[in-house]
């Protein structure tokens, strides 16, 4: 399966692009700690000449515009990427290196004059993904490199003519769908975006929390749909002496609360598993799957929340996918408001069994101003009307991005060119 994929079809590199765009969000996406009005992406596109011929592979960084719940923005995931990554992978990081961009950040560049072509090189032969990981996680930005390896899986996989769903043993699989609605000026705005999502069919609501926005709103949505699955997600925004008051939350009848305390204290959650009837999902503390078995064995969280980014990747996702499957923990699949091509990765994923709650899976259409892909496949599940995406079914990761799109959105672009 995964660790198997590129070891049959030899594809040689040609060629890498790193871009920076700049998206908008629909509305503000606001949390108990930050608010966020603008989506930069940083898109990598793989070239390479394999048996049928040139063939492009796409990744894409989750990195968000600031640090506020990870280590790498997306001004960091670009330079670790051009500076570090692509020159491993392409074992020429001097030449590259000194045809950099220096220290001048992506958004003080502006196109074409960021364009980047380095000196030829020989071309290499591209590993697979779980091949990779062993050669460059070791650069110590997970969200980068799994940028870079969500690109050579795909270049894999649209070389094979296969797609990811394809490859996990889930072709035309559809998942339901989740939402999540950002912190609200009153309880009758936070009603009327929960009245649009349960018409749009999505089977899950999960509300960002934080101190003095917690058991007013979520009781409110219960009262107004009382089988709703809901969740709730604080990012780390109470301490251990709001056990207590977090304890309220058992009234509301929720799936879970996620990240309740910050990613360090593993104890304070460990706490709270035990005084609280609702299961504990942890989220921005699980950054490797080391960290997951260690939550796990210290009794800090009931539910694994699963981003491929944050975890350093696909082949650690399918890691961690494993050691929960194996431990009986059940598994969602997190969001971090992609576009619709990392999206669509995310939704194959979240198909295989195990994954028991709806995930963060709404097309990136409903939070996005303009997507660099088209909408996803949806339907409606018979009788209660619940809201499915589909699985992706052309080779590769995803459907490719709009290369028009990102031309008029670039804001920064970097390349490398063999010989």
């Amino acid at each position: 399966m995964w660790s198997a994929l590129g070891s049959g079809s030899p594809l040689h590199l040609v060629g890498v692009e790193v871009t920076m765009v700049e998206l908008e969000f629909r509305r503000p996406i606001g949390t108990a700690i930050a608010s966020h009005r603008r989506r930069p992406l940083v898109m990598v596109r793989l070239v390479a000449d394999g048996p049928g011929g040139p063939v492009v592979g796409w990744g894409e960084c989750a990195a968000l515009a600031d640090t506020t719940f990870d280590d790498e923005d997306a001004e960091s995931a670009f330079a670790a990427l051009t500076h570090e990554l692509v020159p491993q992978l392409s074992s020429h990081s001097q030449a590259v290196s000194h045809s950099s961009t220096g220290s001048r950040s992506p958004a003080e560049a502006e196109l074409p004059a960021t364009s980047i072509d380095s000196p030829a090189a020989p071309t290499m032969l591209v590993p697979g993904p779980a091949a990779l990981a062993g050669h460059l996680r070791a650069v110590g930005a997970p969200l980068a490199f799994a940028a870079l390896e969500m690109a050579v899986a795909d270049l894999h996989l649209r070389s094979s003519g296969i797609s990811f769903a394809e490859l996990l043993g889930e072709p035309g699989a559809s998942v339901l769908v989740g939402a999540v609605v950002g912190t609200s000026g009153s309880v009758s705005e936070l009603l009327a975006q929960v009245d649009a999502l349960v018409d749009a069919g999505f089977a899950r609501v999960k509300l960002k929390i934080g101190p003095g926005w917690d058991t007013v709103p979520a009781t409110a949505v219960r009262r107004r749909y009382p089988d709703l699955i809901l969740q709730v997600d604080a990012n780390g925004s109470y301490s251990s002496d709001d056990i207590d008051h977090l304890v309220e939350l058992d009234q509301v009848g929720l799936a879970c609360i996620e990240q309740p305390f910050p990613r360090d204290e593993l104890r304070a959650h460990v706490a709270l598993a035990r005084a609280m009837g609702t299961e504990v999902c942890l989220d921005e503390s699980l950054d490797s799957p080391a960290s997951v078995r260690r939550a796990i064995a210290m009794g800090a969280c009931d539910v694994v929340c699963v981003k491929p980014a944050r975890l350093g990747g696909l082949t650690a996702a399918l890691e961690v996918y494993g050691d929960c499957t194996d431990a009986g923990v059940p598994l969602w699949l997190g969001g971090m408001f992609e576009s619709g091509y990392a999206r669509s990765v995310n939704t194959a994923l979240a198909a295989l069994p195990g994954f028991t709650l709806p995930g963060d899976l709404a097309p990136a259409g409903e939070y996005l101003t303009e997507d660099l892909v088209g909408p996803p496949e949806t339907g409606r599940t018979i009788g209660d009307g619940r809201l499915r995406v589909a699985a992706p079914t052309a080779p590769g990761m995803g459907p490719p991005p709009d290369e028009e799109v990102l031309a008029r959105r670039a804001t920064a672009s970097w390349r490398w060119s063999g010989p």
